[in-house]
């Protein structure tokens, strides 16, 4: 089994090593647009252009899955090179939105294609699905998810665990999101701030963010449909403050994000990953509950992200899921098998991903 991945740095490592310690001992290469160095035994660095077509052909040359793991900025048109080769993709690039619009290309070559590969978007659209799946229907949707520092630091309460720049694009892109069966797109440093408590984590703060992404067509009955992103009491006043200031304009945004990057470096920052998702339909809720923790050198978010996309590429590299097209994660919840495959595949790997027990209210 061979599988490419295309974009190097901490994401593309934390993947590469996920899929080379499995049992099926995949041939794992790493391909960027510099060569990757000092990478694990076993694990093969390349220097391919993600964008020439040629070099990405030359490259995946008996390659049983693919996954994209670039900057958005360049996801697209990478996206589209691969999906013609007809070679299954997983896409983790995070692309402002999801590139369904892709499907065509990967129809007609016979590629299939799962975008929105992390852990919210990613795992918490999967589990929406299956709650679809189960429940027959859906009313209310909510996700909470945050990567937050254990021990937070004064005045910015955060640190970046992933690219600065698309952090800052969390709260300046409107919060799309539906409410009473309508759609709505508040920008998130406007919106009310939410309490939230959690049993570990105790009291932290919830805003309105724009992760639903494609659950807003996917599933257009849904009345109520909302994800909040979850962070330390503290850090939304200082980015409204540094939004005030002017920091987040397109003049400056890259030398705040570099600041930002410099200041709260990850590696300085051990974090938390916290995921709630509930789903309702009339009196019946089911709900899952994710907690991880920065463990030997890997941020939570890290591998909580990074191991999703690793388990969704095994189950496109060994056919478990094999319809052409470029599909939305939660299109996965369909299958019974692949939800139940997905979770146990985290939970060997130290992730857990629990179901509550489903509640019923009382009439």
């Amino acid at each position: 089994m061979q599988i490419v991945i295309f974009g190097g740095g901490l994401q593309g490592l934390v993947i590469a090593k996920n899929l080379q310690d499995r049992p099926e001992k995949p041939q794992v290469t790493i391909a960027d647009i510099v060569e990757p160095q000092n990478l694990p035994t076993g694990i093969k660095g390349l220097k391919v252009d993600v964008l020439d077509l040629a070099q990405v052909k030359a490259a995946t040359k008996g390659a049983d899955a693919l996954v994209l793991a670039v900057p958005s900025s360049i996801a697209h048109k990478a996206l589209t090179n691969l999906l013609t080769l007809g070679i299954p993709v997983c896409d983790v690039s995070f692309t402002p939105d999801p590139p369904l619009s892709l499907d065509s290309d990967a129809k007609k070559s016979g590629a299939c294609c799962v975008v929105d590969c992390g852990v919210a978007p990613g795992l918490s659209h999967i589990l929406v699905g299956a709650a679809y799946r189960e429940l027959g229907g859906l009313d209310e949707v909510e996700i909470l998810v945050g990567g937050m520092p254990q021990d937070p630091p004064e005045v910015f309460r955060h640190a970046i665990y992933f690219n600065p720049s698309d952090l800052i694009a969390e709260y300046v892109r409107p919060a799309r999101a539906r409410s009473k069966g309508q759609n709505i797109s508040p920008s998130p440093l406007e919106a009310k701030i939410e309490p939230y408590h959690d049993k570990d984590l105790g009291h932290i703060e919830s805003f309105l963010s724009d992760g639903l992404r494609s659950l807003l067509d996917s599933f257009p009955d849904v009345a109520e449909m909302n994800e909040r992103t979850l962070r330390w009491s503290g850090h939304l006043p200082a980015m409204k403050f540094m939004h005030k200031l002017g920091l987040f304009e397109d003049a400056v945004i890259a030398q705040t994000a570099k600041s930002l990057n410099t200041h709260y470096p990850a590696s300085a920052f051990e974090d938390y990953l916290l995921m709630v998702v509930t789903a309702r339909k009339g009196n019946k809720t089911l709900s899952w509950r994710m907690l991880d923790k920065h463990t030997q050198g890997t941020s939570a978010m890290s591998r909580t992200t990074g191991y999703t996309t690793a388990a969704v590429t095994m189950l496109l590299a060994k056919k478990m899921f094999t319809a052409p097209g470029v599909h939305a994660p939660e299109v996965l919840g369909n299958e019974p098998e692949l939800v139940k495959a997905l979770l146990a595949d985290l939970s060997e790997r130290g992730v857990e991903c629990k179901s509550l027990e489903m509640s019923q209210a009382k009439a």
